[in-house]
C-alpha cells in the first residue's frame, strides 16, 4: 500500500516539472515588445543626428546670415541733408577765428634765397661786438668763433629754412662731431644777412675775414668740446655739392655762407681740420 502510494506522488513530481520545463523554453522563445523592434528599425533606416555645441548650453549654435537691403530700401531712404551753420544774434559780434600755427616749411637746401637789405654801418659796427647766445631745446650743439665775437650759436640738425633762419643748420647727410668714422665732415651753413632777433641774425657776416691757423669751437649739450683750426678758405658756385663730401685722412668741419654781398651768387667754403 505504501509502496502505491509512494509511486503516485512520484508521478506527479514528474508532471510538475516538465510542466515547468515546458513553460521556461515558452518564456525564452517569446519576441521583444513591438515598441523595442519599431526603435531598432527606425535607427537602421534613419542616422542619428551628429552632436553639436550648445551656446548657451542646450541649444545649438547656428551662424545666420545677416539680411541685405533690398535696393528699393535704399533707394527710398531719406539723404541726409546739411545742417545750416547757427548765425550769430545782431546783438552778438561774430567770433574769430583763432590763429592757427605756421606750418614748417619743406625741407630744402640752406641758401639766402630773401633778398635782404644791405645793412646799415650801424648793424655792421654791431656784428663786431661779441654775441652771446642760450640753446634752445632743439638744438644739438653751440657754435662758437671767438675771433668773429660769436659765441654758442645753436646748431640744428636739418636743413630746413626754419634751422637756417634760427641759428645755424647742419646737413643732416654729413658727419657729427661724434660719429664713429675714420674721417669726417661736419657740414654747416649758415646766413650772411639773417634775420633780426634770431641765432642767424649776421652770423656768418665776417666769415670772410677768417684765416689758416683761426679757432672754431663746437661743444655739445653735455659739454663736450670739439675744436678745429681753419685749414682753407675759398669760394665755389651753389651747385658744387662735392665739398659736403668726405676727405680721406681728414677729419674736418666746413662752414658755408652766401657771397658776396648783396647778390649772394656765389658760396663762401672755409674748412677747419680737427686738432
Amino acid at each position: 500500500m505504501l509502496m502505491k502510494v509512494g509511486v503516485a506522488m512520484m508521478a506527479v513530481a514528474l508532471t510538475f516539472t516538465f510542466v515547468g520545463v515546458v513553460i521556461t523554453l515558452a518564456l525564452s522563445d517569446k519576441p521583444e515588445p513591438a515598441l523595442a523592434s519599431e526603435a531598432a528599425a527606425k535607427a537602421s533606416v534613419e542616422p542619428l543626428e551628429p552632436l553639436v555645441r550648445g551656446d548657451p548650453p542646450g541649444k545649438a549654435w547656428v551662424e545666420k546670415a545677416r539680411p541685405q537691403p533690398r535696393p528699393e530700401a535704399q533707394e527710398l531712404r531719406p539723404q541726409s541733408q546739411p545742417q545750416p551753420r547757427p548765425q550769430p544774434l545782431p546783438s552778438q559780434p561774430a567770433a574769430k577765428p583763432k590763429p592757427q600755427p605756421n606750418p614748417e616749411p619743406n625741407p630744402s637746401p640752406p641758401t639766402e634765397r630773401t633778398k635782404k637789405p644791405v645793412p646799415t654801418k650801424n648793424q655792421v659796427a654791431a656784428v663786431s661786438k661779441p654775441r652771446h647766445y642760450d640753446l634752445p631745446p632743439g638744438a644739438i650743439m653751440g657754435l662758437s668763433i671767438d675771433v668773429l665775437g660769436v659765441h654758442n650759436v645753436p646748431v640744428f640738425d636739418s636743413d630746413a629754412h626754419w634751422a637756417l633762419n634760427n641759428g645755424v643748420a647742419h646737413e643732416p647727410q654729413t658727419s657729427l662731431p661724434w660719429t664713429a668714422a675714420p674721417q669726417r665732415n661736419v657740414y654747416l651753413a649758415g646766413h650772411r644777412l639773417g634775420w633780426p632777433g634770431t641765432g642767424s641774425y649776421h652770423v656768418f657776416y665776417d666769415l670772410n675775414k677768417l684765416v689758416k691757423g683761426d679757432l672754431i669751437l663746437l661743444k655739445d649739450k653735455q659739454g663736450r668740446a670739439y675744436r678745429y683750426r681753419v685749414s682753407e678758405v675759398f669760394v665755389t658756385d651753389p651747385a658744387d655739392v662735392g665739398v659736403m663730401g668726405q676727405v680721406r685722412g681728414r677729419d674736418m668741419l666746413t662752414l658755408q655762407t652766401c657771397t658776396p654781398i648783396p647778390t649772394f651768387g656765389k658760396r663762401l667754403i672755409v674748412r677747419a681740420d680737427r686738432v
